[in-house]
């Protein structure tokens, strides 16, 4: 929540407020594809709950998701293996319905404190992470109260986002749609005549 506030208000807030079921937010941002062409993207981003108690409400947020960022704690080393966890959710709920190269980013939050897990662990994570919709997993460290690559986190995964709603187009059977002018014939073909042999 620390960095999705962060991000969308500028502002950071020391007062922990827990996620009861999910929170989200909007922001307009210009986004630059990987054909160099800018587009204006309106992010909704959506932060749910980490508590047992309230994941069934936040499953329903999962369905159209354009891409996830997974967040951990430097400071708390259990945080880190709580990636598997809901990674296996999100997959869970909408796995059958992606194709491609699905945008997941991992950002390793509160780096303006003492680190405790090591940054290499969170990469190796990532590499093991990786799974069939996903060619790689973007690691990145965060932190919400120095606003340290907050900015470029979310901005990194709106243009994944972007660049996979382009492959899911492109990889969608084109519809041939003929010219206005152009006229079709719908009568059936006569049919051939019957050979006759002696």
């Amino acid at each position: 929540m620390s960095l999705m506030n962060r991000y969308a208000s500028g502002k950071f807030t020391g007062q922990f407020k827990a996620t009861i079921g999910a929170d989200f937010l909007t922001k307009d941002v210009v986004i630059t594809d990987s054909y160099g062409q800018r587009h204006l993207v309106t992010l909704q981003i959506w932060d749910t709950a980490e508590q047992e108690r309230f994941q069934s409400l936040g499953v329903g947020f999962y369905r159209g998701s354009d891409g996830v960022i997974l967040v951990y704690d430097v400071t708390d080393p259990s945080s880190l293996e709580h990636l598997d966890h809901w990674q296996t959710e999100f997959l869970n709920q909408v796995g059958p319905v992606m194709n491609g190269p699905f945008p997941f980013i991992v950002l390793g939050n509160k780096v303006d404190k003492e680190r405790r897990i090591p940054k290499e662990a969170a990469e190796q994570w990532c590499q093991r992470g990786v799974f069939a919709y996903s060619n790689q997993m973007t690691h990145m460290d965060t932190s919400a109260k120095s606003a340290a690559n907050v900015d470029e986190a979310f901005e990194e995964i709106a243009r994944l986002a972007l660049n996979y709603e382009d492959y899911k187009r492109r990889s969608q059977p084109q519809l041939f749609i003929p010219p206005a002018n152009a006229s079709v014939d719908l009568r059936l073909p006569a049919k051939p005549e019957k050979e006759t042999c002696c």
